[in-house]
């Protein structure tokens, strides 16, 4: 649309341009009229030029208006690149965050599932309380559930990637 609004005002300069140089109108007109009685026959003719040099300054003023218009629409789409440029650089940082994010919260669900496996066998060897097993545990879904959180917000700034793009989602 911003580019619409771009090429639409740059032929307004071309136009109010065109406007600038001088113009020639002709007009031609004939006529006749008459009867057969009296015999009277009345012919007409006209010629008319116009030469346009230079109207005012309106002329200008209007080119000027046209070009301020223009710019107004170059600056709109400047500004929308912009922003889509802070939203992919925003997007991208993020991105990064969340990765590394996920290999942590990954290593962090693979040793508490290391940490669990160890109670368990001290849990057998009778080494360990009941306690410390709930609390492995627990360890345990807490890890997983920041894992399953990282994978999300993963593919939620993947998501914003591709809209800052204008690009659609696949699946």
């Amino acid at each position: 649309m911003l580019l619409a609004q771009e090429r639409a005002a740059s032929a307004a300069v071309d136009l109010a341009i065109a406007d600038l140089f001088p113009s020639l109108g002709v007009n031609a007109q004939y006529g006749g009229s008459g009867s057969d009685f009296p015999l009277v026959w009345n012919w007409s003719a006209g010629f008319r030029s116009v030469l346009s040099l230079f109207a005012s300054w309106r002329d200008t003023e209007k080119v000027n208006e046209a070009v301020a218009r223009l710019r107004a629409a170059r600056a709109k789409i400047a500004d929308r690149e912009q922003q889509i440029r802070l939203d992919l650089s925003r997007g991208w940082n993020q991105l990064e965050n969340v990765r590394r994010r996920l290999r942590l919260t990954e290593l962090i669900a693979r040793s508490t599932r290391e940490s669990l496996d160890l109670i368990n066998e001290r849990y057998n060897l009778k080494a360990a309380s009941a306690v410390e097993v709930t609390d492995a545990q627990v360890a345990l879904t807490r890890a997983r559930g920041d894992r399953v959180k990282a994978r999300f917000d993963c593919e939620a700034a993947v998501a914003r990637i591709r809209h800052a793009v204008g690009g659609e989602e696949q699946q």
